[in-house]
């Protein structure tokens, strides 16, 4: 490990290393545990809603459209404490991660239980779902500083981006997790209760085990990471900070390519529903899911080792190319498959090598958008002298809100019911009943659309100068600027 520099000084673009071994560990632990709640909730939750609670698809788009924009307008209260509140011992994110831990962990389980008295009114069933996922929502954003601290843990910009790597490894495997808890579970259950599947019982126990690792290594994790730059301490007009995010035009590129983006939830709103009609059971979705996150994994190492040569920007819009034409390969081999699954049986094979492929560019599309934000950031701090983490995020999500409101409200009625575009049918025993119209709908959006989508997100940035050598003067003038105020407040504990 290296000598400590002298105090109130930081490292150079090419300085040295800041970053413990123990912080590594348990800081990728509690990222990947915390991933595994927030991935529980996003990979089962509506397969519970559809499939367990029978939820009619007029109620379900409400329930996904009301959350997310009610969800939206409260992260404007939260971004606003973020990034105004008192920051002691020069600590802006870890006591609100570890305030968030355990009702990050307590939400997660209680999302996969309804009281019989709650499930026999509609309107009070729905008032149930919505106040869990708003307050689910509430703390999955303040547990979340677990992962914008990661920007901040040191100021050796080779070493943020090495850590913003494996981060996004580690959250990546992590949101994998729960499909295999839910499969190892859903086998346990099956097995002690006669041969018949009870996905309710699978999906609840399964919740509460992501839920209690996932709180005590968030604990573990958070108190053992340290912020490393200087943060004013002084508290200013929270409206200017947002002022200023909205009059940077790097932001603004990557709020409308993650406008385009996030109306790929209705591909991967698909996924237990493909799995379910084409291997019988949502709870066999990690069949699905394990060669996406593998190539998800694999897609962040070579998108890690690209960036010795090529720029952020030009290997986002690459992916995108990329993502379009295996999604369309995934679609032929899929739709060769349902339609001679006899005759062929050896191109299910194939699909998965192709599910693996489409994973690569999940590593692209998780891991850039996290190294622009990280270049917008310090070029906002370097022309107002203060972090707007929270106030990016809130901006950010402007686009990715709109979309996401617009994707989720319409999946239902693409989904299922009489006037649907796939016809799914609700609670059937064995999925793969489902029509093999059902079947090629369900892979077509699951595939194409997403394709098609994140190749739309990759035009944005054909206007985007924030990288390369601007990032990486914008980075060092930063650093610069945040020794100065080290030496100015005289605050010691930036090593």
């Amino acid at each position: 490990m290296s000598k400590p520099a002298k105090a109130g000084t930081l490292a150079s673009a090419g300085g040295k290393k800041y970053l413990q071994t123990k912080e590594w560990i348990f800081y990728l632990l509690a990222v990947f545990f915390f991933s595994a709640m927030t991935g529980m909730v996003n990979s089962y939750r509506r397969a519970y809603l559809v499939d367990v609670l029978l939820l009619p698809n007029d109620q379900l788009s409400f329930f996904n459209g009301f959350t997310q924009a009610a969800g939206y307008v409260l992260s404007f209260l939260y971004a606003l404490i973020l990034d105004n509140k008192k920051v002691k011992n020069n600590q802006k994110f870890k006591p609100l991660g570890l305030l968030a831990a355990i009702p990050c962990g307590v939400v997660t389980a209680l999302i996969f239980w309804t009281p019989d008295f709650v499930q026999q009114n509609p309107s009070v069933l729905m008032v149930w779902l919505c106040a869990l996922a708003l307050i689910q929502g509430c703390a999955t954003y303040f547990g979340g500083t677990i992962t914008m601290a990661a920007a901040v843990m040191t100021p050796n910009d080779k070493e943020r981006e090495q850590l913003l790597s494996f981060r996004g490894i580690s959250s990546a495997i992590g949101n994998s997790a729960p499909l295999v808890i839910v499969l190892v579970v859903a086998a346990i259950v099956k097995a002690g209760n006669g041969g018949q599947e009870n996905p309710a019982l699978s999906y609840f126990i399964s919740a509460i085990l992501c839920g209690i690792v996932g709180s005590v290594t968030m604990l573990l994790g958070m108190s053992a990471l340290k912020e490393r730059l200087v943060y004013r301490a002084e508290r200013k007009n929270p409206f200017k900070g947002l002022a200023a995010v909205f009059r940077s035009k790097h932001a603004w590129v990557i709020l409308i390519s993650e406008f385009l983006k996030s109306f790929r939830a209705i591909a991967t709103y698909m996924e237990p529903f493909i799995a379910a009609a084409i291997l019988g059971s949502s709870s066999q979705t990690v069949l699905f899911a394990l060669p996406v996150g593998v190539g998800t994994m694999v897609g962040m190492l070579i998108i890690s080792r690209l960036l010795k040569r090529y720029t952020s920007r030009v290997l986002y819009i690459a992916s995108g190319i990329y993502s379009v034409c295996i999604n369309v390969v995934a679609f032929g081999v899929g739709y060769a498959y349902l339609t001679h699954m006899e005759a062929l049986p050896w191109l299910n094979y194939l699909f998965i090598v192709c599910l693996f492929g489409t994973g690569i560019q999940f590593g692209a599309s998780n891991l850039l958008p996290e190294m622009f934000k990280a270049d917008v950031l310090d070029d906002i701090e370097l022309k107002t002298g203060t972090r707007l983490d929270a106030s990016l995020g809130f901006f950010i999500g402007i686009g990715s809100t709109i979309s996401g409101v617009i994707a989720n409200s319409l999946v239902p009625h693409i989904l299922y019911g009489d006037n649907s575009i796939i016809l799914y049918q609700q609670g059937l025993g064995d999925g793969t009943m489902q029509t093999l119209h059902t079947k090629i709908m369900l892979l077509l959006f699951y595939t194409v659309f997403h394709g098609i989508m994140m190749l739309l997100a990759g035009l944005p940035f054909l206007f985007y100068k924030l990288s390369g050598k601007e990032a990486q003067r914008v980075h060092e003038a930063v650093l610069k600027q945040r020794e100065a105020l080290a030496k100015e407040t005289g605050i010691q504990n930036v090593e």
